[in-house]
């Protein structure tokens, strides 16, 4: 009755039941293809992923375990009508295990409630009718401003080919700037729900740079767009720019992709999910320890997640749409669910925030050993009262859960 993939670990195999093999990448991108309409759907073909599928739905689950919680990665990918069906196999599957799933869309948030689950918002995501789309009127011209200063400074954007005859070189300056990029902003490379380069095979991901000395220059700026394949449309997923870019080149990149969709025929663009931001459901109410916690995290964690500056970033484009995302879960919402989205999600570690709490409160980035005796002392004891600051309300936020 159930399918699951060999790559379940003993202890998660769940038993008494036996399930076929999914035979491969072909069969889940072909899924992914007919039924993916998730911004997430096409990242579910990367990585480590475990994939759950069943002989009642055409269709299948991404998921991971972490801290003993089985956590979906977005959608189910299957026709809405079988989600039910699939998720009610999912769960008798996975038996005892705590179950949750992150970054829920409101199609699917229905088959959630179906077979039990509650739900809470978890954000929101910036998305654009490209019937629609246009740089003119007031509320765009900031953004027009900043394209025109790029355009003048020789910035121009072109669209890379990684698997095309000689594109070699240009690979491993995307590659170096990535690499670049995440030590400036003191991030990794994320894994679950966030894709990666991918320069070394052939994918539907499309690759946008920004170069200056009209396009002969150095790359100041890059975009990788993965396929929303359901809601004919793209995703502005991974960006990437220089410290010391052109200014106005990331407005001018993203405005000529969206311009440049929109010409193809594509319906829709996304700039992706804003965690924990212009929270507006009602529900929130009934867990208000939750918000309480979503708050304290949205306000004062800065750095490598910095929700509140990607907000403001995205909402410049002034998107059509901010569509609700979704945690779900079974029974009740407990810390080791939280800990597991977070993990899987693999946002910043606790030694991470504290870092960029720390450095956000001192206003000194500079390294220890360039700073003068009473110096140290100084950031370092103001290091310890902000950290302090920062772990009690952390922690008094998470156990009031």
């Amino acid at each position: 009755m159930f399918g699951i993939n060999q790559d379940l670990d003993p202890a998660a195999r769940p038993q008494p039941f036996t399930g076929r093999h999914i035979f491969g990448r072909s069969e889940i991108e072909s899924l992914v293809r007919c039924y993916g309409a998730n911004t997430s759907s096409y990242v579910l073909l990367e990585g480590t992923k475990r994939y759950f599928m069943s002989h009642r739905a055409r269709g299948f689950i991404a998921y991971e375990v972490r801290a003993g919680v089985a956590v979906i990665g977005g959608d189910p990918v299957c026709a809405p009508r079988d989600a039910t069906s699939l998720l009610e196999d999912f769960m008798r599957a996975m038996e005892p295990r705590p179950i949750c799933a992150y970054q829920v869309t409101e199609e699917m948030l229905k088959a959630f409630r179906r077979v039990g689950f509650d739900d809470v918002q978890i954000g929101n995501e910036a998305v654009f009718d490209l019937t629609r789309f246009s740089l003119a009127g007031d509320e765009m011209e900031m953004i027009r401003t900043k394209v025109n200063n790029a355009r003048r400074s020789g910035v121009r954007v072109i669209e890379h080919y990684p698997c095309a005859p000689g594109a070699r070189t240009l690979n491993s300056e995307l590659q170096w700037l990535n690499i670049k990029w995440l030590c400036w902003k003191g991030k990794r490379e994320k894994g679950f729900l966030v894709g990666r380069l991918d320069l070394e095979r052939r994918t539907a991901k499309r690759y946008f740079v920004a170069r200056s000395g009209c396009a002969m220059g150095r790359i100041e700026a890059f975009i990788v767009c993965e396929p929303i394949y359901g809601r004919n449309g793209y995703h502005l997923s991974i960006t990437r720019h220089r410290a010391d870019a052109e200014p106005g080149t990331m407005e001018l990149l993203t405005t000529e992709i969206i311009e440049r969709l929109a010409a193809e025929g594509c319906l829709v663009a996304s700039l992706g999910i804003v965690p924990l931001a212009n929270l507006d459901d009602p529900d929130l109410a009934r867990h208000p320890r939750l918000a309480r916690l979503m708050r304290f995290t949205y306000e004062r964690i800065e750095g490598a997640d910095d929700f509140k500056s990607l907000f403001r970033d995205r909402a410049q484009y002034r998107p059509h749409a901010w569509e609700p995302r979704y945690l779900c879960f079974r029974s009740r919402l407990s810390p080791s669910m939280l800990y597991a989205t977070w993990q899987v999600r693999d946002a910043a570690t606790s030694a991470e925030m504290l870092r960029s709490v720390v450095s956000r409160a001192v206003g000194d980035h500079r390294p220890l050993q360039e700073m003068s005796l009473k110096q140290k002392f100084q950031v370092t004891a103001a290091s310890c009262r902000h950290a302090a600051t920062f772990v009690a309300g952390f922690c008094a936020a998470v156990l009031l859960l």
